[in-house]
């Protein structure tokens, strides 16, 4: 009799852990959409503004990349080599034939030789500025994400505690601190995507900005070799 009352002992000491584990299995999931109709809204926005930022993460990253491996690697010197030849046409066609940012703003300044250097300097600064432009595009809607997004799980947060401490404040009975806790986790999840959101969204932004940084340098040092081309005695 003893044996068997240390055998059932051991086997719910051992079964039991298990058991409440399984029971106490952690969802992000469900705690995201478990704060009622405005919870699942709240994060059903969110979830959309994290889809959103990586779809015009990935569309800006290959546009920029094709944009800017579209120049010949010898560009610069082609150009030069056609400019001392007094090849203007030649190099025109050559600045045509790379459809590239750097080809369509030299193409404007080499169109312009013979005309004031300030006229040059001018037509290739405002294509230089449509050409980051179009690379800048919807930009301005990604770098809205992370304002949004935590504002929205603030948001969500906010109207949960109220949810929370009114559903405590109408209870019958005694206090219970699984209704409180309940209310305060679910409502910290909201929190939690909106910044898990925002985070990557403005990294993407800045990441985007840098190779957009890199492509003005470059478009500045083609525009400034240009110059000292034209200027050069022959």
């Amino acid at each position: 009799m003893l044996l068997t009352d240390l055998t059932h002992l051991l086997f719910a000491q051992v079964v039991a852990p298990n058991v409440v584990a399984e029971k106490l299995e952690f969802s992000f999931w469900d705690i995201l959409f478990h704060g009622g109709a405005f919870a699942k809204i709240v994060m059903g926005t969110v979830i959309a503004l994290g889809v959103f930022s990586v779809y015009l993460f990935f569309e800006r990253f290959f546009f920029i990349n094709r944009m800017i491996s579209k120049t010949d690697s010898n560009f610069m010197h082609n150009i030069e080599d056609y400019i001392r030849d007094g090849k203007v046409d030649a190099a025109l066609d050559y600045c045509k034939s790379q459809n590239s940012p750097e080809g369509r703003v030299l193409e404007k300044g080499i169109s312009r030789l013979g005309r004031p250097v300030s006229d040059i300097v001018s037509a290739m600064e405002s294509q230089a500025q449509v050409e980051i432009a179009n690379m800048e595009k919807n930009l301005n809607l990604l770098a809205v994400v992370p304002s949004i997004a935590p504002m929205l799980g603030l948001l969500g947060t906010v109207i949960g505690m109220i949810i929370a401490f009114f559903n405590l404040s109408h209870a019958e009975g005694s206090f219970s601190p699984k209704t409180l806790s309940e209310g305060i986790y679910t409502a910290l999840g909201q929190t939690a995507v909106g910044l898990a959101v925002a985070i990557p969204a403005n990294f993407f932004y800045n990441i985007l900005l840098t190779r957009i940084d890199k492509f003005v340098l470059k478009l500045q040092n083609n525009s400034g070799e240009f110059l000292d081309t034209i200027n050069k005695p022959l």
